[in-house]
């Protein structure tokens, strides 16, 4: 009887033990985290963003690359991404950064017309800004910085002010760095009197340079060239864009003594370029000046123009007068562009060329 009882008790009490451990295990399997797989879009993005703002750069693309792969319409697609050319781009080293390009780059042809689009392109500059080297080595990097950085300006005129502000200035940068080296190559030649090989790369940085931060020395040494091959004339108008375009420069004494030696009129300053002039030895000789004086190991570079100019026409033989450059003149032309007028003007008579005191050519 007893034992009968006791069979009973069991088998009732059993399948509740049996439900009892059947309903804790679900609780357990509830609560477990779930697989990457099954998280919405969203909790994948930002977890991926969570990674990258700790710098593991890897973990997060790994995060983007599943929510790419499981949501191919998620609305966070565009900006994983960027995100993961972004992640590339933080890494810093030179393979990473050639990734990082090619991520951007598809980014803009997947995604054309949405906001990143243009930080994308200058993300693209920068990759190779930041290979740059110094300027007197290889400038492949630096040639083609500036062909990224001229795309985001042609191809996203209306783009975020402060953005374009940016791409233009690291543009004119850059066009200071590819004038370093062309102008190096030109001192060179310069050194060793090789004057008609100096005196066409002078005339290139010029012209494809009319901003570069040391264009008085570029001037003289042209016009230096030029004298010594024989181009008196010629010479002139160079010495005197020295003293129309950079009247405070270290190179505008040397050059009204080169005219006085010749006979020819000292001309007056650009009044644009004598003001320009004053204003940036006003801002070198301030607080702020001084601060960053001490970390430079060039001439400022001018953000007058926001961009590296191009000259108003290119030199149409090597005996013409050159264009006008920041605001200057050239033979024959005031600040307007037309002939002679103002105080601005200047033009070289050749009849008043000393060529008495000039040296014969120098052969290479």
């Amino acid at each position: 009887m007893d034992l009968l009882r006791f069979m009973r008790k069991f088998f009732l009490v059993f399948p509740l033990f049996f439900l009892l451990l059947s309903c804790h295990g679900k609780k357990a399997a509830i609560g477990a985290p779930p697989s990457t797989l099954d998280e919405p879009d969203r909790v994948l993005f930002e977890r991926a963003d969570r990674d990258m703002q700790k710098s593991r750069f890897t973990v997060s693309r790994l995060t983007l690359q599943t929510l790419i792969n499981t949501y191919p319409d998620s609305e966070y697609l565009s900006r994983a991404k960027y995100m993961m050319a972004e992640s590339f781009y933080r890494e810093e080293s030179s393979s990473s950064l050639t990734q990082a390009e090619t991520e951007f780059k598809d980014y803009i042809t997947f995604f054309p017309a949405t906001d990143l689009a243009e930080d994308a392109q200058l993300k693209i500059a920068m990759t190779h800004v930041r290979r740059l080297e110094k300027a007197d080595r290889d400038p492949t990097q630096a040639r083609l910085a500036e062909i990224e950085l001229q795309s985001l300006i042609q191809s996203y005129p209306d783009s975020k002010p402060k953005l374009l502000t940016e791409a233009k200035e690291k543009l004119r940068a850059i066009q200071d760095v590819l004038a370093d080296n062309d102008a190096g190559i030109a001192n060179q030649y310069f050194r060793n009197r090789i004057y008609p090989a100096a005196l066409s790369r002078y005339k290139e940085v010029v012209t494809k340079y009319p901003d570069y931060s040391r264009m008085p020395e570029t001037l003289f040494n042209l016009a230096e060239s030029l004298k010594q091959t024989g181009k008196e004339q010629e010479s002139a108008v160079y010495y005197a864009r020295i003293v129309v375009e950079h009247p405070l420069s270290s190179k505008a004494g040397d050059a009204k003594r080169r005219l006085t030696a010749m006979s020819v009129p000292i001309p007056e300053p650009n009044p644009v370029a004598l003001a320009r002039a004053q204003q940036s030895a006003r801002d070198d000789n301030g607080v702020l000046g001084k601060v960053f004086g001490v970390l430079r190991s060039r001439p400022p570079v001018s953000t007058e123009t926001a961009a590296a100019s191009t000259a108003a026409a290119e030199e149409q033989s090597p005996d013409t007068a050159p264009a006008p450059v920041r605001g200057g003149v050239s033979a024959g032309t005031n600040a307007n562009g037309s002939g002679n007028g103002g105080n601005s003007g200047f033009s070289v008579d050749p009849a008043k060329v000393n060529n008495k005191g000039s040296q014969p050519p120098k052969k290479p």
